[in-house]
């Protein structure tokens, strides 16, 4: 087999990866903790925020992924979380899987569209009447932390999801303990540089 020098961003999913959950359990326990004291101070209401501001920061870096072939591996590397090493002696079978999903791919867009305009809309109102009222600059400034945190948590959904259903297939990797799935333009041809690793 010849050698294979390979490096692309592409969306990945390990199937049954707890790393995510288990890295969001103390931030989560944190805000729950505020909730159940009743905690509230503009000095609490701040690291509320940023906590939920952190989640989100976390749940969008760890989805940006770069795949890389090389020295007999496939390496999958996220932001945040450590990277992932699939031995190619591990890989018990690689197949193109027809995306399912790509056939809700306009109502999906759809719908998406629709939350994030209303939800746009609400803030917009929300925020004029907060202005034209007699509120502090504090509260002012989280609400509007408060409101768009939905907004930006669409947005994060619609793209996440938009880089896996906007291909007609994936290509899976199934090896001795886990199920992958690279979702790329050309999954025919990155299977074939695998093969050729």
């Amino acid at each position: 087999m010849t050698s294979v020098n390979f490096k692309e961003k592409m969306s990945v999913d390990k199937i049954g990866d707890l790393r995510l959950p288990i890295i969001l359990t103390f931030p989560v326990a944190l805000l729950l903790l505020i909730m159940v004291l009743g905690l509230d101070t503009l000095t609490i209401d701040i690291i509320y925020f940023s906590i939920w501001y952190l989640c989100l920061a976390i749940i969008m870096l760890q989805d940006i992924t770069t795949v890389e072939i090389e020295n007999n591996n496939i390496i999958v590397h996220r932001f945040v979380l450590s990277p992932t090493t699939i031995n190619m002696n591990d890989v018990k079978t690689i197949k193109g899987r027809n995306n399912i999903s790509r056939k809700y791919h306009i109502l999906f867009t759809l719908i998406m569209l629709v939350l994030i305009a209303s939800t746009s809309y609400f803030v917009y109102r929300n925020m004029q009447r907060m202005f034209t009222g007699n509120i502090s600059s504090e509260k002012r400034i989280l609400s509007l932390l408060s409101s768009s945190m939905l907004i930006i948590f669409y947005l994060i959904i619609y793209f996440n999801a938009e880089k896996r259903i906007r291909y007609p297939a994936f290509l899976e990797v199934l090896t001795n303990k886990d199920k992958f799935r690279f979702h790329t333009h050309k999954p025919i041809e990155f299977r074939d540089l695998i093969l050729n690793e």
